[in-house]
């Protein structure tokens, strides 16, 4: 099972690295690649109905107020109730990771939204799109690390399942919201993925020198 669990890690790691090649080339030399032209007139007609005000309400669970808060309280629910303070400050750590790392790639980019809408944060620049991206991250980096201290399977998968649900969710509602491309979303969720992998690589290995040190 672990064999096969390493395939479908690597498997995903590569296809996200590529995606990030594929769609930032694209970005920087063609402006608006051919997945963004089909897309756009599919949420073209969501403006003012149930459907944008649903996905409002879901683009706050990616705002950075919410995204510290909730790294925050699971930290510190990390560090006193699990005793694993490396853990806590890991999460609280990757939201700001994420963070910087947005705002490089963005203003390496260049790429202006499709929309400005500053009552659901859509301003500044676009690629990639930083709710899918610090949501991917602090989400995936909380959802492991609870994962990890739980001892039934059905909690874990549970935690795992609404974990993956929240993060889609909102990436795809910066694209219904039209303040980004799809592929912005995309971009954002594969950027994401690759700042999980270094991050939970450092904390693994910062773990295992803790541990095998002398107390």
């Amino acid at each position: 099972m672990r064999k096969k669990q390493r395939y479908f890690l690597t498997a995903m790691l590569v296809l996200a690295f590529l995606s990030v090649i594929i769609f930032t080339f694209q970005v920087a030399s063609e402006g608006t690649p051919n997945l963004d032209r089909w897309a756009s007139p599919f949420v073209a007609e969501v403006e003012g109905t149930a459907v944008e005000s649903m996905f409002r309400w879901i683009t706050e669970l990616g705002s950075s107020w919410f995204l510290y808060t909730i790294a925050i309280i699971t930290g510190l629910i990390l560090w006193f109730y699990y005793k694993d303070i490396l853990a806590g400050i890991m999460l609280v750590a990757g939201v700001a990771a994420g963070y910087g790392a947005n705002f490089a790639i963005k203003h390496l980019v260049q790429r202006e939204r499709p929309r400005i809408l500053e009552s659901v944060d859509g301003t500044g620049l676009s690629y990639p799109s930083g709710h899918a991206m610090v949501s991917m991250v602090t989400y995936s980096l909380l959802v492991y690390f609870l994962m990890i201290q739980m001892k039934s399977m059905k909690a874990a998968v549970w935690i795992l399942a609404v974990g993956l649900i929240l993060i889609l969710l909102i990436g795809f509602s910066r694209y219904v919201l039209r303040v980004h491309y799809l592929t912005d979303v995309v971009a954002g969720f594969s950027f994401g993925i690759l700042v999980v992998a270094v991050w939970l690589s450092l904390y693994h290995r910062w773990k295992g020198r803790r541990e095998s040190s002398p107390t």
